[in-house]
């Protein structure tokens, strides 16, 4: 029994110290950037992860300056903003339909939005980039918001369908003896009853679409619906791989606002992991 209780705490601190360990290897990036964003040019190549030997606050100003960061930053919470809008609406409501309602297609609707986790979006850049021409949407802020909600819709319908499939009939029931319309039932009553599921979601559309830069790229061609990702790429451009010491500065100013969010939705992430998974 003693025997027991010593292997156990053993093995709590070898995995408490695993653990710590791989916390460090995902922080150590943003202690690097933090670090080389006070740092002088020519400290950055001597000194390179020691702490600096002169702060240089300087570079956050400078940054400023050169990086075009509130045109930026407007975008890319216009298409965050607007994609978790679209997506958490259409994405709620076909969830609710597929998981609470008998229909004839319904299994195959809930195997056609699966396979968007698959399709990379590699893939179809192309077709998509002839429609937004076609559709005259080039050069504005839906050619963009619509692929964002299209490729967020599949994991959002499904992480919310194996919430509603938990949640007991006589809710709805109970609802339409009070009088309530299938349009009030699902607002009023089920809607409130998943909200760390849709506050989850809320929180990894927005990171995804903030983060985003592949289709950013290739559709936000013109700089005034370019994204902070996008603005990011041509400040490094602009200035080239000499002065460091701004370069972790504008990174640190284009990571706070993810930081942010996740700082305060992270506790609903951990809700709704914990009462439910993807599929049930």
């Amino acid at each position: 029994m003693v025997d027991g209780t010593v292997k156990h705490k053993i093995f709590k601190a070898m995995v408490t110290i695993f653990m710590i360990m791989i916390g460090i290897t995902f922080l150590f990036p943003l202690f690097w950037m933090l670090n080389i964003s006070f740092k002088s040019r020519s400290e950055v190549y001597v000194n390179p992860f020691g702490l600096p030997k002169e702060w240089v606050f300087n570079n956050y100003g400078d940054a400023l300056e050169k990086f075009n960061f509130p045109r930026y930053l407007a975008n890319s919470v216009i298409y965050s903003v607007s994609t978790i809008i679209i997506t958490v609406l259409l994405g709620s409501m076909l969830a609710y339909c597929i998981s609470r309602m008998k229909w004839k297609y319904k299994n195959f609707a809930l195997s056609y939005i699966s396979m968007g986790l698959i399709v990379p979006v590699q893939v179809v850049i192309v077709p998509i980039l002839i429609m937004n021409n076609k559709l005259g949407l080039k050069g504005t802020h839906i050619g963009l918001i619509l692929p964002y909600s299209a490729f967020a819709l599949s994991s959002c319908v499904l992480m919310l369908y194996a919430f509603f499939r938990g949640l007991p009939v006589e809710l709805e029931e109970a609802a339409c003896i009070d009088g309530c319309n299938i349009f009030q039932t699902f607002f009023r009553i089920v809607l409130p009853v998943i909200r760390p599921a849709i506050a989850t979601q809320c929180v990894l559309i927005f990171m995804n679409t903030y983060n985003e830069f592949f289709l950013a790229f290739i559709l936000g061609a013109e700089d005034k619906i370019r994204p902070l990702t996008v603005g990011l790429l041509n400040f490094f451009v602009s200035i080239g791989v000499n002065h460091w010491g701004q370069i972790g500065a504008a990174m640190i100013i284009t990571s706070l606002p993810t930081i942010i969010v996740y700082t305060f939705g992270n506790e609903q992430i951990e809700n709704a992991l914990t009462a439910g998974a993807i599929l049930k």
